[in-house]
């Protein structure tokens, strides 16, 4: 639901994560039999002076479409940054690069539990394809616990041509595949990266492979040969951090 270039988002976690951004937040709603629960918010609220509209809960659920908790918030949208204005990123910080490339991820779901852990991760940008891609849609910020807020983000016009460029950058391309021919544990994370991950059911297309340096799996015991995109994604990038981290001491 949008209404002047502006957008409501709900849920608890992710309303609150909006107060640590400064002025986004425009207007909140709250459920009349939510009002003790949501105490902390309303008194968020009266420090930041965000005005708190108290409704009828009939009245969320026709705004919001999703597991509100009694509460949504008018907000600005969140903004995407440039491929130019991403690839300073890792310059200003003085750190390797360590860039994350979505290949068509379609479910909200997975989308918002990758953007969660990529923040948790330290990943510099997540770089996602506007067609065919889930895109920054309302139910983000309630799938990603509110760390859309804090995650750059980077839409594309075409994911081949970034990594194309990423490649010129010196930026080392790392697809994560079932098919790898090698195990993460074997793959060197402590040098400029951009992991792909790729959509669900389908994996990385195999024209996003061909341009890959490298493809690496996750070695599985059980019977299931394969795990959902934000699963494995959390595997990759947490073990990139604890190379890192290691690397740097």
């Amino acid at each position: 639901m949008e209404s002047k270039n502006l957008i409501y988002i709900y849920g608890v976690n992710p309303i609150e994560e909006a107060f640590k951004v400064k002025g986004v937040l425009k207007e909140i709603y709250i459920a009349e039999n939510r009002i003790k629960k949501l105490s902390k918010i309303i008194e968020l609220a009266e420090k930041h002076s965000i005005p708190i509209k108290i409704v009828e809960n009939s009245f969320i659920d026709r705004a919001v479409k999703g597991v509100h908790q009694g509460i949504v918030a008018k907000v600005k949208p969140k903004k995407t940054i440039s491929f130019e204005e991403a690839l300073q990123i890792p310059i200003q910080k003085k750190e390797p690069a360590f860039f994350l490339i979505l290949d068509l991820i379609e479910d909200p779901q997975n989308f918002g539990a990758i953007l969660r852990v990529a923040d948790a991760a330290g990943v510099h940008a997540v770089i996602y394809q506007e067609r065919r891609s889930v895109g920054i849609v309302p139910s983000l910020w309630k799938t990603s616990s509110g760390a859309i807020w804090h995650i750059n983000l980077v839409e594309v016009n075409n994911i081949k041509y970034a990594i194309r460029q990423l490649k010129e950058d010196g930026i080392k391309i790392i697809g994560a595949e079932v098919s790898g021919n090698k195990t993460l544990w074997e793959s060197d994370f402590t040098q400029p990266i951009a992991l792909v991950v790729g959509s669900e059911g389908k994996g990385i297309r195999q024209t996003v492979l061909s341009l890959c340096d490298e493809i690496v799996k996750i070695p599985m015991s059980g019977k299931i040969n394969s795990l959902n995109a934000s699963t494995a994604m959390s595997i990759l990038l947490f073990e990139a951090l604890r190379q890192r981290r290691l690397f740097s001491k």
